[in-house]
């Protein structure tokens, strides 16, 4: 289970609102630009994926740890399902259209 709680954290810990505010922060700290939607997507909603330069980049402008914002614990498993995850468990629509072309061609 993956509880992201940077809203929360912001708000409580550092009076930070807004994702401009956050923005200004890390500029200020870092001097690194992150831009604000990729901000507003950290903010509003628990991230699909995310970089651990961004997350390198949160923690230092707020002087905080990862821990403070996201925890991770185990999942519930159920014995019995085994889900495999590779390549050929992507759907097709998700996969690479075209495939690498053939050395042969080059000259």
């Amino acid at each position: 289970m993956i509880n992201w709680r940077l809203k929360t954290y912001l708000a409580t810990s550092h009076g930070i609102f807004d994702a401009t505010s956050l923005q200004k922060r890390i500029v200020k700290k870092t001097g690194v630009l992150i831009s604000i939607q990729n901000l507003c997507n950290y903010i509003d909603k628990k991230p699909k994926s995310i970089r651990l330069k961004t997350v390198e980049l949160i923690v230092t402008a707020l002087e905080c740890k990862l821990s403070d914002f996201l925890e991770i614990r185990p999942s519930e498993i159920t014995i019995g399902e085994t889900t495999k995850l590779s390549y050929q468990n992507t759907p097709l629509s998700k996969r690479a259209i075209s495939q690498f072309p053939d050395p042969k061609n080059y000259k």
